[in-house]
């Protein structure tokens, strides 16, 4: 014969399930413990000469050390005649527009180019942003 347990009383019931959820809220995943697309690098060229420059850029851009949740879009627009504009853009701020060389030597330094200026774009963020965590520095105003 097992004895028979008696049913907690409401009380004592409600209190158990709110330590419980309250456990399980607190044993959850810090608020920032990454997700699987820290850094984003898009394509939104619109021609094979914006693809290879795409292509180049991939390959040469490396984010700054501790640099997490930015977006890198390669883009490209018309121009006059036959020419293309590639547009770099990051975070929604647009940083670069230039004329998209067709030849590969100038292609691949304007490319060394815009992976330094991108680069130093995402370190100045990050710099800002550790500022204004800590309190040395104001916000910027809006006017």
């Amino acid at each position: 014969m097992t004895p028979s347990k008696k049913p907690l009383p409401p009380a004592q019931l409600e209190e158990a399930l709110r330590l419980l959820l309250r456990a399980d809220s607190t044993s959850r995943l810090p608020a920032h413990a990454g997700t699987e697309a820290e850094g984003l690098v898009l394509d939104q060229a619109l021609t094979k000469p914006g693809h290879d420059f795409y292509d180049l850029f991939y390959g040469t851009f490396e984010a700054p050390p501790g640099s997490t949740g930015f977006t890198v879009l390669v883009g490209e627009r018309p121009g006059r005649g036959n020419s293309s504009l590639v547009v770099l853009t990051i975070n929604e701020q647009e940083l670069v527009e230039v004329l998209l060389p067709t030849r590969l030597d100038q292609m691949e330094e304007l490319v060394t180019q815009l992976a330094e200026i991108a680069q130093d774009y995402l370190a100045e963020a990050q710099n800002v942003s550790r500022q204004l965590e800590s309190g040395r520095r104001a916000p910027l105003e809006v006017y």
